[in-house]
């Protein structure tokens, strides 16, 4: 077992956390594992363990919280929540602790340089204000539509499901340098497969035309 240095804990963090709308279950939490148990994604990778997340939270350990990949692949299935003795809703416990990361991401650095990976967090918005976008939010990250893909066939770095996280966490630079939303066309493989019926042509032409609007100029 990793010996934890007193130094790095941030006794407040769980607090910080349950101030938050959708993190307020947090404190209920007596790590019994059901959300564990029926979580989908851990099943593809054994880090990924909200449990596991939960604890180093209540712990103080913020800095590992915010570097772990699961708070970026949680996902709407609300599977854990549905068994959950304490209904801690784990979704939006992720939400919050992700918020936390963007914002640090945007905080200056002591340099008073904005940090490497620069964030538009109003980016997500923009595409849902625009019609062919209104649908963004129904997406749950489950990967169909990138798996059905026959772009994806061509280059196995296309990925509508990655533009799409992209854009919720907002990434712009990285969405509009992707060449995967020049590229996607309409064969609607995508949407015959999606459970929540994200129309993925029309969404990467939202985007296209937001890019335009704003100069971008694809090299």
């Amino acid at each position: 077992m990793d010996v934890i240095d007193s130094k790095k804990i941030d006794s407040n963090f769980k607090f910080q956390i349950a101030q938050e709308e959708g993190g307020e279950g947090i404190l209920k939490c007596f790590a019994c594992g059901a959300c564990t148990a029926r979580c989908p994604e851990q099943t593809v990778k054994e880090e990924w363990n909200p449990r596991v997340i939960i604890r180093k939270a209540l712990f103080g350990l913020k800095e590992e919280v915010l570097s772990s990949e699961f708070i970026w692949i949680c996902s709407d299935h609300y599977r854990c929540l549905e068994k959950c003795p304490q209904e801690v809703n784990i979704k939006g416990v992720m939400n919050v602790v992700r918020n936390e990361r963007l914002l640090e991401e945007q905080m200056e650095d002591v340099t008073g340089e904005k940090a490497k990976k620069y964030l538009d967090l109003e980016f997500k918005y923009k595409i849902v204000d625009h019609e062919s976008g209104k649908d963004i939010y129904n997406c749950f990250s489950c990967g169909t539509c990138t798996a059905g893909c026959p772009e994806r066939d061509l280059d196995p770095l296309y990925s509508p499901r990655k533009v799409i996280k992209n854009v919720l966490l907002g990434m712009k630079d990285n969405v509009f340098s992707n060449e995967f939303v020049g590229i996607c066309s309409t064969h609607y493989r995508c949407i015959t497969q999606c459970p929540q019926g994200v129309e993925i042509p029309r969404l990467m032409s939202a985007v296209r035309n937001i890019a335009i609007r704003e100069g971008y100029a694809r090299r």
